[in-house]
């Protein structure tokens, strides 16, 4: 066995081709709602979630966030924001191109 089979990468070209297509969520929260957003969000996708990047915008009084999941944990994501953060505002989801083995 590689030494670096274990990586996240290795794992990833390992799967099967059924596995779940991730997609790229956005929306946008007030800046004091980030930390709450993000524990939320670790709550409810756990490992799960790839990547979760924010960038300030409307001079730092909100913050513009991209997740990284897979399409049905983003449902879950969606409902549980909606509950929590009733200011978010989701933008588009768009699906990830599969990576090559």
């Amino acid at each position: 066995m590689h030494a670096f089979f274990h990586t996240q990468a290795a794992q990833r070209r390992a799967r099967p081709s059924a596995a779940p297509r991730p997609c790229l969520m956005q929306l946008t929260v007030d800046a004091g709602a980030v930390t709450d957003l993000r524990a939320l969000v670790m709550r409810t996708c756990g490992a799960g979630m790839e990547f979760m990047r924010g960038e300030a915008c409307d001079h730092g009084a909100r913050v513009k966030v991209w997740l990284c999941l897979s399409r049905a944990l983003a449902g879950q994501v969606m409902e549980a924001v909606m509950r929590a953060l009733p200011g978010a505002e989701f933008g588009r989801m768009t699906a990830l191109a599969q990576g090559r083995a």
